[in-house]
């Protein structure tokens, strides 16, 4: 029955069909079925899939992380290398799964690989310029899975105008990681993930019991426009890690995702710490961050914000940074940055 509804969905596509109805925002409409939860107002049925295509670096390594990498036989956008404990169930090489690394595929691509459950870690995946909405994909018998700081206000909203006011906390995280456990049929190793992450977050907070002052954060990376950076603002899980860690937000007026500002603009700010996530390939370490931490140490405009002066601008990567398996472990990097003092009795 599906790949018979998946067969029609490729020919209305081709012929122009028309949008889809609008899905509301998280948490909004009736109960869930006894047999489906709720993600960003679609009801999701239970059915452990079988064939797994997973958008984004987020979800692609939740995918494997919970344990169905055997069931991966799509997957886009890798913004860093995959964590190594994963990384054995990943062979775009050998075309398992099909790997699109940079131009989004078309959805007769995707379609053609029969997916049963297609995740979005980011809002790109379900647009009508992406893969297609969700009500369009439900449709030809796929089920949809989307993490829910990228919920948008519509379905097939944009990432840029149309996101909800969703939550960007890591219970927000924990609770997509859970959700999608459940779909995979992997609940006990997405107790066990959570449980990690949470004991993590809890070790850092313990270690900073007592401190005041929270050090200004910045968090950017550079567009494609010259002379700009991108600034990571308080609608973004960046902001919850910053201040898990034991930081502030340096842009608390941007409340938003991400935007624009110009070198004035980070040295009005005043930054303490600087952090730069490197972005984006399979091949992308932290190292590729550091053409842009050389930028911002050479410019003499930035030679006495404090983070340039004091020579506390760091690297990390963009995986680290989006809401997924890793944000417990940047929070733990970040305070050891932020906090060196509370840390100095431990190895490593």
């Amino acid at each position: 029955m599906r790949r018979s509804l998946l067969l029609l969905l490729v020919l209305a596509l081709a012929a122009g069909c028309s949008a889809g109805p609008v899905a509301a925002p998280q948490g909004s409409g009736p109960a869930p079925a006894a047999h489906a939860l709720r993600n960003c107002g679609v009801d999701v049925p239970v059915e452990r899939p079988q064939r797994i295509v997973a958008m984004f670096h987020n979800a692609v390594e939740a995918v494997l992380a919970l344990g169905a990498g055997d069931r991966l036989v799509g997957a886009g956008y890798l913004d860093n290398p995959l964590l190594p404990e994963y990384a054995a169930d990943f062979d775009p090489a050998a075309r398992q799964p099909v790997y699109w690394p940079e131009e989004y595929p078309s959805r007769e691509e995707a379609l053609r690989l029969a997916p049963d459950l297609v995740v979005g870690g980011f809002t790109g995946t379900f647009t009508r310029e992406g893969l297609g909405t969700r009500a369009e994909l439900a449709r030809a018998g796929m089920d949809t899975y989307l993490f829910t700081q990228y919920c948008p206000t519509v379905d097939g909203g944009t990432q840029a105008a149309d996101l909800a006011a969703n939550d960007v906390s890591l219970e927000s995280v924990q609770r997509d990681l859970t959700d999608l456990g459940r779909l995979l049929g992997a609940e006990e190793r997405a107790a066990q993930m959570t449980a990690r992450m949470r004991a993590t977050l809890d070790d850092v907070a313990d270690q900073l019991g007592g401190v005041t002052e929270r050090p200004r954060v910045a968090m950017l990376n550079a567009p494609s426009g010259a002379g700009e950076l991108r600034v990571f603002g308080t609608g973004d899980v960046a902001t919850t890690i910053i201040e898990a860690a034991g930081g502030q937000q340096a842009f608390p007026e941007i409340a938003g995702r991400q935007r624009t500002v110009s070198a004035e603009g980070l040295i009005l700010a005043r930054p303490d710490v600087i952090v730069v996530p490197a972005c984006c390939g399979v091949d992308k370490g932290p190292e590729a961050a550091e053409p842009l931490v050389a930028q911002l140490r050479a410019d003499p405009a930035l030679a006495q914000v404090p983070a340039v002066r004091d020579g506390r601008v760091f690297t990390t990567t963009f995986a680290e940074v989006s809401p997924g398996i890793r944000n417990a472990d940047a929070v733990a990097t970040l305070a050891r940055r932020l906090h060196p003092e509370q840390f100095a009795d431990r190895s490593g």
